[in-house]
């Protein structure tokens, strides 16, 4: 079964999706969106509400995955709050416990990707690169350009079970009057197969935050995967926050379409 391109790119925890690279020399494409949702104070001792509807387009050929990303965003907190895209969690330039809160809307960040599978036998081993451009609009995006490379495993020990792990390096802009730094982050957990058209899977993720003043993002993050027939993906998860720098708890839902 060929996994969607978007599970593999995407801001989801995708890791767990990863194979061995198509063979076809006709490109595939997909495209996915849904919502998702995430609330937390993230350590600043400020609520602050995200509803995201991420949009994606894909494309596979051979060993090489492209896929371009733009979420619509609902945030409610502080007014010069920044939602995370490829650095994870928000940015807050001047965490204020009593500042006035404000609702905005409005598009993020394009993030524009790739990834290579390696031809390796043993192991599912794939590089990954993406670029985040400053697209965003209603002050939801730092206004920079955001680098981010990565690497994911894979190996199925046997029919069902699939551990897998992946780890990145974020390099974002300077934006003027905020700090932030540069992003480590690391995914390792494990994925069954459900009969053979649906995928479970579990996982423990760490992220040191762009914020310099705010802690570690770790988490915890489950989810599930069926393919429906007729190209037709669906896929619900979630996470719950083990630091104070991770968001409470958020959830998801996604649906994509296979065109090929």
């Amino acid at each position: 079964m060929r996994i969607p391109t978007i599970l593999l790119l995407a801001c989801t925890p995708a890791t767990a999706f990863a194979q061995e690279a198509q063979s076809e020399a006709r490109p595939g494409w997909e495209v996915s969106s849904g919502v998702e949702y995430e609330s937390g104070d993230y350590g600043t001792g400020t609520d602050i509400e995200i509803v995201s509807v991420p949009s994606r387009l894909g494309m596979s050929i051979g060993r090489v995955q492209l896929v371009a990303a733009i979420p619509y965003y609902r945030i409610e907190g502080p007014a010069d709050v920044i939602p995370g895209n490829v650095l994870g969690v928000p940015i807050l330039p001047q965490p204020q416990p009593d500042a006035d809160n404000a609702t905005r809307k409005g598009w993020g960040d394009l993030e524009l990707g790739a990834a290579y599978a390696l031809p390796v036998e043993t192991v599912n081993l794939s590089l990954s690169g993406s670029v985040k451009l400053p697209t965003a609009e209603n002050g939801l995006g730092t206004g920079e350009i955001d680098y981010t490379i990565g690497a994911e495993l894979s190996k199925a020990l046997s029919d069902k079970i699939i551990p897998f792990a992946s780890v990145s390096y974020t390099l974002p802009g300077s934006p003027d009057g905020i700090v932030v730094q540069d992003r480590y982050a690391a995914t390792g957990g494990v994925a069954t197969w459900l009969g053979g058209k649906a995928q479970l899977y579990a996982s423990y993720r760490y992220a040191e935050n762009p914020d310099a003043v705010a802690t570690s993002d770790q988490r915890v993050q489950t989810g599930l995967n069926a393919w429906v027939g007729s190209g037709l993906s669906l896929g619900v998860y979630g996470s719950a926050g083990l630091s104070k720098g991770a968001p409470d708890q958020s959830v998801g839902l996604r649906i994509g379409l296979a065109l090929d």
